[in-house]
């Protein structure tokens, strides 16, 4: 155990301690054990796990990749996000910690005592809102009746197999982006959606028995919330005129809302990072700041 760790009050825990820590407290889907585990089992990287105790009762936990990032950041292999890193952590619980992200969750603003969300970082993501107004609530379910009753439909990709999931969105997100953005392999999303089938979540859209937009976003279920994350979608422009990407948000928006409350548990949806070229996010979202460790 380092320096670092002991002075500051943390201590090696196994992945299974980490995995009930995540489950009582939750976090973001790129500190999920599942697929946590996922990785671990590919031997590829090295993790090490961490508690901090109060009263003899585990209140936080974390892990580190490789001895130096927190956090998965595999974000260019596979379609998790590494946007920002929300660690389980009591609400009640203040702490120290003793490895450094640049990615940290407005979430840990009061809990993380050695952290920092004005000083030297700019980054933000979106957060889709809590509330939405009547009037737009009833827009949106409006255009999405309409776009059904064309002859539009809307499928969850829980229904999907892995396989066909990958096929979907590699070919919608070539349409949408051609070669100006870089897509996953197909077969490293059916990998990893085959390891966390019940992380699936989102929709896809089909008009004309034709695919038209896809959100490929991925649910992590604890004991109080459900976080949900998506990676850049894919659009087939062809059906720019029906605006599938606005309806497909709402339809996983709405879905997204329906768990929460049925599950009585609170609902953090994000939809990635913010910046001047993306205002439409600000339709569905509120920016936070992410915020970064200060060594000590």
């Amino acid at each position: 155990m380092s320096l670092k760790h002991s002075i500051s009050g943390w201590k090696p825990c196994s992945y299974d301690v980490y995995a009930e820590t995540y489950q009582k407290f939750g976090g973001s889907v790129n500190m999920h054990p599942d697929v946590v585990e996922f990785f671990m089992r590919k031997g590829q990287r090295n993790f090490s796990f961490w508690q901090s105790c109060t009263d003899g009762e585990v209140t936080a936990a974390y892990f580190i990749v490789d001895d130096k990032e927190v956090g998965l950041n595999v974000w260019r292999e596979y379609p998790v996000s590494f946007d920002e890193v929300m660690l389980p952590v009591s609400a009640q619980k203040k702490i120290w910690l003793p490895d450094k992200t640049n990615r940290l969750s407005s979430r840990h603003r009061n809990s993380i005592l050695n952290s920092a969300f004005f000083y030297r970082t700019k980054r933000q993501i979106c957060r889709v809102k809590t509330s939405f107004s009547g009037k737009t609530i009833k827009k949106r379910n409006g255009e999405l009746r309409k776009f059904l009753g064309m002859g539009g439909e809307c499928y969850r990709l829980s229904d999907m197999s892995p396989k066909e999931i990958a096929r979907l969105y590699v070919r919608l997100f070539k349409l949408r982006f051609a070669e100006s953005v870089r897509c996953y392999e197909e077969g490293r999303i059916e990998e990893l959606l085959s390891a966390v089938p019940h992380l699936v979540f989102g929709n896809v859209l089909f008009y004309a028995d034709a695919p038209c937009a896809i959100d490929l976003v991925l649910s992590a279920n604890s004991d109080s919330m459900v976080y949900f994350d998506v990676p850049n979608g894919g659009v087939d422009p062809k059906y720019s005129a029906f605006s599938p990407g606005s309806m497909l948000m709402w339809a996983n928006i709405s879905d997204a809302r329906s768990l929460c409350a049925m599950q009585e548990k609170e609902m953090l949806f994000s939809i990635g990072l913010y910046e001047k070229d993306w205002e439409y996010k600000l339709r569905w979202a509120d920016t936070a700041r992410t915020g970064k460790v200060i060594s000590f």
